[in-house]
């Protein structure tokens, strides 16, 4: 018994030790990527459709380990590699093709949220709990340098957006900020409303929600807030901007679409349970989960069910939509391939612990993560 403890206590130093050590350095040089999955959702206005066609067999690629748990973000991509981050405060590249780790940032903070890439840069915030501040850091990883830091008053635990010119984000007191791409702050507007929506972006207009229940419109360019509607609950997640409105989901149970220009309601639908996905959305339907394990459908234009059907799992991370499938991941250690047009289980992966990263799909594959810091890589089979 002394011998196995003893045993168990060495490999765990090991590995303590190979953790520690490892150099924190991002240093890689990456082609200009035009297709490059830059942030959460992938663009400003968060749909996390793909129009392409996939099988309902996977066939793992790869499979690396970033040490600690993850938040219910994504990774992110540009060029031949994916970023991702995790909540022992550390930032991880991989190479797109086989999984090696070529580079590694130790922060030491919590990242809540999913790093913004560019090419040659990537910019993240950390979050301090006891003395409610994030520090906002720009890296260079063409050069392997810190190029800005700089610290913000409340904690920023929402997913931040990548524009061309700078990137905008929210703090938890509400405030909302611009800054270019080497740190500049544009604009800073307070909204004076504890919020942890995330912002979404379309045509020069940044939407989001707050937990005094308001949905709140900022002009994008000068930081002046364009409206503010009082709607109800507490908002979670980031809207999902289709046309001119935006699909919120809230701490109710409901799902709104809401005209985001002049606050009226198009349509609710309650799932009768709480929602804190950012809900998805293809050319016609919006699809979103609940946390009692129920998927909806719901037409876009009138918000009437397609159809509901309850997975006896727990729903949180919002699901990868692709021309006849959806591939959504369950708390309750798998992720599902599921038919878009009724509902039905085409395929179920199990997993080794709780998936939390949205799926995301680049390259001709599929990146799925899971707590213990596992990040797969799977290939549809044909």
């Amino acid at each position: 018994m002394g011998f196995l403890i003893k045993r168990t206590l060495t490999y765990l130093s090991i590995i303590i030790i190979i953790t520690g050590c490892a150099k924190s350095l991002i240093k890689i040089i990456s082609n200009t990527d035009e297709d490059s999955y830059p942030m959460f959702g992938k663009t400003t206005s968060k749909n996390f459709f793909v129009p392409v066609t996939v099988s309902d067999s996977l066939k793992l690629k790869w499979e690396s380990d970033v040490y600690g748990s993850f938040t219910n973000s994504s990774v992110v991509i540009y060029d031949k590699y994916v970023f991702t981050s995790d909540l022992g405060g550390r930032i991880f590249v991989f190479n797109i093709e086989d999984g090696k780790r070529v580079g590694l940032l130790k922060i030491g903070e919590t990242i809540p949220g999913t790093p913004l890439v560019f090419k040659s840069l990537i910019i993240y915030a950390t979050a301090e709990d006891k003395n409610n501040i994030s520090e906002l850091v720009y890296y260079d990883y063409a050069n392997g340098k810190q190029l800005y830091y700089e610290e913000i008053d409340s904690r920023i635990l929402s997913e931040m957006i990548a524009l061309d010119d700078g990137i905008i984000f929210l703090t938890e007191s509400g405030r909302i900020n611009r800054y270019d791409l080497i740190g500049n702050s544009i604009w800073q507007t307070e909204t004076n409303n504890r919020t942890r929506s995330s912002p979404s972006l379309i045509n020069n207009t940044v939407v989001f929600g707050n937990d005094a229940g308001e949905v709140i419109t900022i002009n994008a360019k000068n930081g002046k807030i364009n409206n503010r509607f009082h709607i109800g609950g507490i908002f979670n997640g980031s809207p999902t901007i289709v046309n001119n409105s935006a699909i919120f989901s809230n701490n109710n149970g409901k799902v709104y679409s809401i005209d985001y220009g002049t606050g009226k309601i198009n349509w609710e639908y309650d799932t009768r349970e709480r929602v804190v996905m950012t809900p998805a959305s293809d050319n016609e339907n919006i699809y979103v989960g609940n946390l009692e394990g129920s998927l909806f459908s719901l037409s876009k234009e009138s918000g009437k069910l397609n159809w509901m059907r309850n997975y006896n799992g727990l729903f949180n991370a919002t699901p990868l939509i692709t021309n006849y499938r959806i591939i959504i991941p369950d708390l309750d250690k798998a992720f599902y391939i599921i038919d878009k047009n009724n509902g039905i289980i085409k395929n179920k992966y199990s997993l080794d612990a709780r998936a939390k990263l949205t799926p995301v799909f680049a390259d001709s594959t599929l990146f799925i993560g899971y707590d213990r810091g596992i990040l797969r890589a799977y290939e549809f089979i044909y």
